[in-house]
C-alpha cells in the first residue's frame, strides 16, 4: 500500500510522524513540513510504520547526509540534517517525556565536538555473505566498508575483516564482531556460532601491532593474537578495558558527562550498576564510594582498577542491587542502569532510602520516566541531556533529584 503524506511532527526514535484516514504514520529519513510518498511496510489498528519512496516537497533543512549507506543502515536517524535541527528534536523529544511525570522546567543540553568520528565501539554482524550493520527494524545485513561515526582505527579493520571472512569461507561461522578502539589501540572480538578452528594470523599481519585478536564461543573469550587490553587515563586514574568491558561509546561526552556528576556527588556515595568501576573509581579519588555490580566479569574489572590505582575509598560489592542496597548507608545515590531501566524492587527500595542526593544516569528516557514515577518522593533539582551518540536517534539523559 502506497501513501503521501504531509509530516507534522516526529517520534520518539526520531523519526517523522504523518496521519492519513485516522491513522499514524511513522517514517524514518524525513523531516517536518516535508510531504512523501511511502510504502506501508507495517500496520496494525492505529498506527503504521511506512519505507520512505520520495520526497515530494522538500524540506529547505535536507542535507545531503555523509554516510553513502544512510537510509539503508539502521544506525543513524538525522544524517539528512544539521546537527543543530537533530539537537532541537531530541531536547522536544525528552521534554515530552518529562513532562509525563509533571516536570517543565530547563533541560541543560550538552553537544558533541565531534558529530562524525567519535564512536569508540562497533558491533558487525556476519552472514548472507555479507559484514555490516542491520537495517532499521530488521534483521537484514546491511554491507559496509566504513562507518562516518566510528573512529579511524575501526575503520581501517573493517575492509580487511571482510576480506578474511570472505577469503576463510567464514559466513555461516562467526555471528557477529565487535571492535573497540581506544586512543591508538584497537581490540576485535570475533563472536563464533560454533567452536570452529580459525587461523588469524593472516589478518593480524595486515592489521599491525596496534590490533589485538580475540574470539568467543558460548560466552568462553579466548586472546589470540596483539594487545591484550585497551590503556587509558580518565581524570588521573589508569584504566584497562578488556573487549567485553562496557564503557561509553564517546569519550568526549563521557567526560563532560563524569565532570557534572563530580559536581553533584556529596559526602558518602552508593554506586549502582557500577559496571567496571571507571566512575565510582573517579569519584573515590575524593568520596567514600560503595560500588555494587552484578556481573563477575565486569566486578572483577573493577577490583582490579581499585588495586591498581591504591583506591583505599573504593569498596566494590558483587551482587544485586535491590538485596544489598537496602543494607547500606550514603549521602548520594547514583544509578546507571541498562536500557531495561530498574527493577520495580530496587524502585521500592530507593524511595525508602534516607539520602540527601539521587543521580539517575540514563540511556532510555521512556524507562527513565517510568521509574521516577515510581520513586515519586524524590524532586527533580536538574536535567541533563548529553549527546553521547550524535546522528542517531539516542542519547544520554542525567537526572539530579532529592527529598
Amino acid at each position: 500500500m502506497i501513501k503521501d503524506l504531509l509530516i507534522d511532527d516526529y517520534g520518539y526514535d526520531g523519526e517523522g510522524v504523518g496521519r492519513v484516514d485516522g491513522k499514524v504514520y511513522f517514517v524514518p529519513y524525513v523531516i517536518k513540513g516535508e510531504n512523501v510518498k511511502v510504502k506501508v511496510v507495517k500496520q496494525n489498528k492505529s498506527f503504521c510504520f511506512g519505507r520512505l519512496l520520495q520526497v515530494n516537497e522538500i524540506s529547505p533543512k535536507r542535507q545531503e547526509p555523509v554516510c553513502p549507506y544512510f537510509g539503508r543502515c539502521g544506525g543513524c536517524s538525522y544524517q539528512h540534517m544539521s546537527y543543530e535541527d537533530e539537537i532541537g528534536i531530541k531536547t522536544e523529544l525528552f521534554k515530552r517525556q518529562l513532562k509525563k511525570i509533571g516536570y517543565l522546567g530547563e533541560i541543560e543540553v550538552v553537544t558533541s565536538q565531534n558529530v562524525y568520528g567519535y564512536r569508540n565501539k562497533i558491533k558487525l554482524f556476519v552472514g548472507e555473505h555479507k559484514v555490516g550493520l542491520k537495517y532499521r527494524a530488521s534483521d537484514e545485513i546491511c554491507d559496509i566498508d566504513y562507518c562516518p561515526i566510528c573512529e579511524d582505527k575501526i575503520n581501517n579493520a573493517i575492509k580487511p575483516i571482510k576480506d578474511f571472512v570472505e577469503g576463510n569461507g567464514l559466513y555461516n561461522a562467526i555471528d557477529n564482531i565487535v571492535l573497540r578502539q581506544e586512543g591508538d589501540a584497537c581490540l576485535i572480538n570475533f563472536i563464533l556460532k560454533d567452536k570452529k578452528q580459525i587461523n588469524y594470523q593472516g589478518l593480524y599481519l595486515i592489521l599491525g601491532q596496534d590490533y589485538g585478536i580475540y574470539q568467543t564461543f558460548q560466552r568462553e573469550i579466548k586472546y589470540i593474537f596483539g594487545i591484550k587490553s585497551l590503556n587509558t587515563t580518565e581524570f588521573g586514574l589508569d584504566c584497562s578495558f578488556s573487549p567485553t568491558s562496557f564503557h561509553q561509546v564517546n569519550n568526549q561526552v563521557c567526560e563532560k558527562l563524569y565532570k557534572k556528576v563530580l559536581e553533584e556527588v556529596k559526602d558518602e556515595v552508593i554506586n549502582c550498576y557500577s559496571g567496571n568501576g571507571v566512575l565510582s573509581g573517579i569519584i573515590a579519588l575524593k568520596n567514600r564510594v560503595v560500588g555494587i555490580e552484578i556481573g563477575e566479569a565486569e566486578h572483577n574489572e573493577a577490583q582490579n582498577l581499585r588495586d591498581k590505582n591504591k583506591l583505599k575509598n573504593l569498596v566494590n560489592i558483587k551482587g544485586d542491587c535491590a538485596k544489598i542496597l537496602p543494607n547500606l548507608q550514603g549521602d548520594t545515590l547514583i544509578v546507571d542502569p541498562p536500557r531495561v531501566g530498574l527493577d520495580s524492587k530496587v524502585c521500592s527500595v530507593i524511595k525508602s532510602k534516607k539520602i540527601k542526593k539521587f543521580i539517575y544516569i540514563s540511556c532510555n528516557s521512556a524507562t527513565l520516566v517510568r521509574d521516577l514515577q515510581r520513586i515519586s518522593n524524590f524532586k527533580i533539582k536538574k536535567v541533563y541531556l548529553f549527546d553521547m551518540f550524535p546522528r542517531t536517534g539516542e542519547y544520554e539523559c542525567l537526572v539530579v533529584l532529592s527529598k
